[in-house]
This record gives C-alpha cells, sequence and structure tokens, in this order.
C-alpha cells in the first residue's frame, strides 16, 4: 500500500533564501505517517484509545535537493520491514513535476499502554494482518 500526502510549503518553514529548513520534514512524514495509518484502518486516533503507539526509534533522511516557497509537495509512504513489534515506513518527496527532493526511512517498535514493547500480532491480530498486507 502506498499514500499520498498533499503538502503547501509555508513561508515560516524556510529561511531566508526560501528554501524550506530541513527541520520541518520530519513534522511533514509524521502528517504523511498520520494519513499512512488512517488509509490502514488503524488512525493515530484509533491508537491512542488503545494505548498503542508506533514509538520512532529511528529517522534517516536525504536531501536531495531543496523545496522552496511557495510549492506544492507531495509524499508518499509505503511499508517496508515489518514483525509484530517494529515497522519500517519508507518516503519520497517529490514536486509537482515529479522531482525527488528528499528521501526518508522511520524505524518504530510497538509499544503498548505501559510504555513497554507491544507484540502486535498477538493483541491485536487483525492489525497485524492489515500491515502485513500493506507491506507486501
Amino acid at each position: 500500500m502506498t499514500t499520498t500526502t498533499k503538502i503547501e510549503t509555508r513561508y515560516p518553514d524556510c529561511d531566508r533564501m526560501g528554501i524550506v529548513h530541513h527541520a520541518v520534514y520530519p513534522v511533514w512524514y509524521e502528517m504523511a505517517r498520520m494519513d499512512f495509518f488512517s488509509e490502514l484502518g488503524f488512525s493515530f486516533e484509533d491508537m491512542n484509545k488503545l494505548g498503542v503507539n508506533p514509538a520512532m526509534v529511528d529517522l534517516h533522511l536525504q536531501y536531495k535537493a531543496p523545496a522552496t516557497y511557495p510549492q506544492t509537495l507531495y509524499i508518499t509512504v509505503r511499508g517496508g520491514e515489518y514483525a509484530p513489534k517494529k515497522l519500517e515506513l519508507l518516503y519520497e518527496t517529490k514536486t509537482e513535476d515529479g522531482t525527488v527532493i528528499n528521501t526518508c526511512r522511520s524505524f518504530h517498535i510497538w509499544t503498548g499502554p505501559d510504555n513497554r514493547s507491544y507484540n502486535l500480532e498477538e493483541n491485536l491480530p487483525e492489525i497485524y494482518s492489515k500491515i502485513r498486507a500493506a507491506c507486501e
């Protein structure tokens, strides 16, 4: 499964040269990740109700070209490697003409209501099945 999130760059996201600051991308990736999980059928609201969280333990970004103001960007998210207690997500940010400006990989560990490692396959098998299908 692949989802796409549309982002409109904002002036406050940019430095004095009109280039989007590198610290903005993780916020955009979180927005795209929320869209991915909503499309999957396990929204952040659903997770919060259950006390389940895909805690991020690693984020790797690669900047390929600058994003500028004003510009419309599209972030695609797809599932990567997965297991009952972990999930990798892969992101790609493109301009309207298809130029790739940034790629990203985030790695998450599922945690439960006690903030400890959580086995999604054992505790929420229907959700784990959806993740498996989305990542294959």
